[in-house]
């Protein structure tokens, strides 16, 4: 049985499948505990794994590179001399870089495992309607298959995000600036990065003005440059507190970790908060359950339509255009009451 000395795990993107990928470095870790474990992945999104424990390296590297850039980075790595390498992305680069690696399949060092992307069932079920994931495991354990031969004791598929110091002292001095008790706020993540997935605006301040009314203090949260929190910002003034665009991820993630509950699109702002251990509820629209993204925890909730819609799911990731007559009636008929129930807060008011 392989025994490792060197181990290289790539993972580029995005932001939320990073978060995804947590559980294979403490598996990883687990199962060999005197390899060295690299993870190589993108500048800026990589951030967001920083300080975790159980990886000896991060290396980061640009996301537009050249041919003769990424070239480069393959000879550094050959030099490394891997035992294994754990294709976590299967991306065209990771694809490159793994052959290269290996002469093409030539060399039988490095191994190589690979991840199942399973494409080809959400193609079907997209455009044909055939559901071969309903009893799909989810992202997380999917992308531990790879090691399951080596833990005949099972694995452990949670994620899980490390903040640095520096981290909790600014999410401490902001909650006190802005008198923000523990499990006593609601953050709210009202963007996401395609407008297909985006909950309507008038439900996200219907829902806001639900929570003010409960004595709920509301904070904003969500990447900068994104137009849902200012808009608002502008609807409620000094009755919400605004930190999108203002926090790192993992920032937002030690905010989300005193926060009692996130409610936000099917976004990476659901993995932050639950790998923080706060429950999420997630607005699902275009996307389904099946595709591996639901939240897990137990306390968290994924609320999707009641309606037979035919034309659901349309896109993988929420690119593209709705193709309903009825522009976005999978999110549209989610509406505010039934996310404000899913939160169970009516008997626990909070007036800090």
């Amino acid at each position: 049985m392989l025994q490792p000395n060197k181990i290289l795990v790539i993972r580029f993107s995005s932001l939320g499948d990073l978060i995804l990928t947590s559980p294979i470095f403490r598996e990883l870790r687990r199962i060999f505990p005197g390899a060295n474990l690299n993870l190589l992945t993108s500048v800026g999104f990589g951030d967001v794994l920083d300080n975790n424990p159980h990886l000896d390296r991060i290396i980061k590297h640009p996301r537009k590179e050249n041919f003769e850039q990424l070239n480069q980075l393959i000879d550094e790595l050959q030099a490394e001399e891997f035992d294994l390498i754990y294709d976590a992305h299967r991306s065209m680069r990771s694809r490159w870089i793994v052959s290269r690696l290996t002469a093409f399949g030539m060399k039988r060092k490095p191994a190589v495992w690979k991840i199942n992307k399973r494409t080809l069932n959400r193609k079907l079920l997209i455009h044909l309607g055939w559901n071969r994931l309903q009893q799909g495991l989810s992202q997380r354990e999917q992308w531990l298959l790879p090691l399951k031969q080596h833990a005949p004791h099972g694995l452990d598929a949670s994620t899980e995000l490390f903040p640095d110091q520096e981290d909790t002292n600014l999410i401490e001095k902001l909650m006190s600036e802005h008198n923000l008790l523990p499990r006593k706020f609601i953050a709210i993540g009202p963007s996401a990065s395609q407008p297909l997935k985006c909950w309507p605006l008038v439900h996200f301040t219907h829902l806001t003005e639900m929570l003010i009314q409960s004595g709920w203090k509301i904070v904003l949260v969500g990447g900068p440059d994104e137009p849902e929190p200012e808009l608002l910002e502008e609807e409620f003034g000094d009755k919400i507190i605004n930190l999108a665009g203002r926090l790192s991820p993992l920032q937002t993630a030690e905010l989300l970790r005193n926060a009692k509950y996130l409610v936000a699109n099917d976004t990476s702002l659901v993995h932050l908060a639950e790998a923080m251990g706060t429950p999420s509820t997630a607005i699902f629209g275009p996307t389904v359950r099946e595709f591996g993204y639901a939240p897990f925890l137990a306390e968290s909730k994924l609320m999707e339509t009641t309606l037979p819609l035919s034309c659901r799911p349309c896109t993988p990731n929420g690119r593209g255009l709705c193709k309903n007559p009825e522009t976005l009636v999978c999110l549209e008929s989610v509406t505010p009451e039934m996310v404000f129930e899913s939160l169970g807060l009516k008997d626990e008011p909070s007036h800090s």
